[in-house]
C-alpha cells in the first residue's frame, strides 16, 4: 500500500550536511546538534544530499548510516527526503532497498520520501521503464533531481546533462513521481512547468537558492544555507512564498526581508563554488560543528578561504 498520507510538504527543505570524523566516520552527536540547530527553520530536511551532504562520494555504507541516523534522531518530526543516488542503476535501486527495510523494521512514524539524480548513472534512454520498475519496488514517494552542473563535473560519459523535457512528461505519469527538485536555465524550467501541468499536487522545488530569491517557484527550495541560518532562511522562504500576503506591504516587513536576503546572498557567494567544504568550515567557526572535516574524495577549503570564512562569519556574529 502506498503513503498517500505521506503528503510532500512546501517550503524549506535543509540538505543536512554530513558531520565526519577522520576516514569518512560519521559524526552521530554533531550530526544530533546539526539537526536542532537545522530543524528550528527548516519544513523537511534532505539526507545524503548530492552536493551539500557529499553523497555522490560517500560509501554506501556511511550514506546508509547517516540516513538511519537521521531517522532514528528525528523519529517523524520533521519529513526527511533520502538522496538514494549512487554509481549505477543497480546500486541505486540496491540503496532504496536497503532503506525501505530499515524504515519497514523500524515501524518509522514519519513520513519518508526517496530523492534520485538519474542522469548521473543513466541516460535518458529507457529512463521511465527504469522507473516504473523502481516505483513497484517501494512503498515511498519518489522526488526527482536535476542539475546538468553534476553531470560537467564528472567523467560521466552520458550526453545529456538534463533529463530531456520530453522525458519528464513520460515519468510524470508515473504516480509515485510526487516532485522535482530543479536547478537549469530559466528557459529549460518553463519547458519543465510546462510538461509537467497535468499533474495536480506535483512539487516543484528550486535547487539553487539565488535562483529561488529571484524567481522563486511555487513549492519551496532546497537551501544548504539552512544549515547556518535557519531562522533566516525560513523567512526568506515564506517571504517569497507569500510574496503577495498583506504582511508585505508593510515597510518594515519588506525592510527586513531586503537585509535577511542580502545576507543569505553573502554567504551563498563564499559557498556555491565548494558547498559542502565551505558550509562545513561555516559551521565549524560558528561552533556547531566541532570539524569542518570533508570526505575523503571532497576538496577542503584553503587558507585563504578560511580566512574569508571566518571574516563574514564574523561580520554577521556567528562567532
Amino acid at each position: 500500500m502506498t503513503h498517500e498520507t505521506n503528503k510532500l510538504p512546501r517550503g524549506l527543505i535543509c540538505p543536512l550536511v554530513t558531520p565526519l570524523k577522520a576516514g569518512d566516520v560519521l559524526d552521530v552527536a554533531a550530526l544530533d546538534r546539526l539537526i536542532s540547530q537545522a530543524g528550528s527553520g527548516a519544513d523537511a530536511l534532505l539526507v545524503g544530499d548530492v552536493l551539500w551532504g557529499e553523497g555522490l562520494v560517500l560509501s554506501p555504507e556511511t550514506k546508509i548510516e547517516m540516513a538511519t541516523a537521521v531517522l532514528e534522531i528525528i523519529q517523524g518530526r520533521w519529513p526527511v527526503f533520502v538522496t538514494i543516488t549512487s554509481e549505477t542503476p543497480g546500486a541505486t535501486i540496491g540503496l532504496m532497498a536497503k532503506m525501505d527495510s530499515f524504515v519497514e523494521r523500524s515501524g518509522y512514524p514519519g513520513s519518508v520520501f526517496w530523492v534520485d539524480y538519474p542522469i548521473t548513472y543513466h541516460s535518458n534512454r529507457g529512463l521511465p521503464q527504469f522507473y516504473e520498475n523502481l516505483a513497484r519496488d517501494t512503498e515511498h514517494s519518489l522526488i526527482l533531481g536535476n542539475n546538468p552542473g553534476l553531470i560537467q563535473a564528472t567523467d560521466n560519459r552520458i550526453k545529456h546533462k538534463n533529463v530531456r523535457t520530453s522525458v519528464l512528461k513520460r515519468l510524470s505519469g508515473i504516480a509515485q513521481i510526487k516532485g522535482l527538485i530543479y536547478t537549469g536555465s530559466l528557459k529549460r524550467s518553463t519547458h519543465y512547468h510546462e510538461a509537467l501541468r497535468h499533474r495536480r499536487g506535483f512539487k516543484f522545488y528550486d535547487g539553487d537558492e539565488a535562483t529561488f530569491m529571484r524567481r522563486p517557484s511555487s513549492d519551496g527550495v532546497v537551501a544548504g544555507g539552512a544549515n547556518l541560518l535557519p531562522q533566516a532562511w525560513h523567512d526568506i522562504t515564506w517571504s517569497c512564498l507569500n510574496r503577495y500576503d498583506v504582511q508585505r506591504q508593510y515597510a518594515d516587513h519588506v525592510s527586513q526581508m531586503m537585509e535577511t536576503g542580502a545576507m543569505a546572498q553573502a554567504f551563498y557567494k563564499h559557498y556555491a563554488k565548494k558547498p559542502a567544504a565551505v558550509l562545513k568550515r561555516m559551521l565549524h567557526v560558528a561552533g556547531v560543528l566541532p570539524n569542518a572535516q570533508t570526505a575523503s574524495d571532497t576538496p577542503a577549503t584553503d587558507r585563504a578561504e578560511n580566512r574569508e570564512i571566518e571574516a563574514i562569519c564574523s561580520e554577521y556574529d556567528l562567532i
